[in-house]
């Protein structure tokens, strides 16, 4: 049944060579890319915060965005940093 109802729909639809004879859909490459991901940031790794950056963001530029973030900013007060952890563009640990 499935076949024959899927090419009866193709005709009613308009479309001249039979659904068997059709092309299959091609892929568009720049839709595959993504514009943005999300970033986690942890204080001795517990996650504190997520920012959606690009992804072709730096460790430097991450790290800097994870810095000057309000809610980062407060827990870090009056904190001494021992080491600052960052894979771009999908993480940064503070370790305090």
């Amino acid at each position: 049944v499935a076949p024959y109802t899927s090419e009866e729909m193709w005709e009613r639809l308009g479309h001249k060579p039979a659904i068997a004879l059709a092309g299959w859909p091609t892929v568009d490459e720049t839709l595959l890319v993504a514009d943005s991901v999300i970033a986690v940031i942890q204080i001795n790794g517990k996650i504190k915060e997520r920012l959606e950056v690009s992804p072709t963001i730096s460790d430097a530029e991450l790290e800097a965005q994870a810095l000057a973030h309000p809610t980062i900013a407060k827990e870090l007060a009056g904190a001494t940093i021992n080491k600052i952890i960052t894979r771009a563009p999908k993480l940064v640990n503070i370790v305090i």
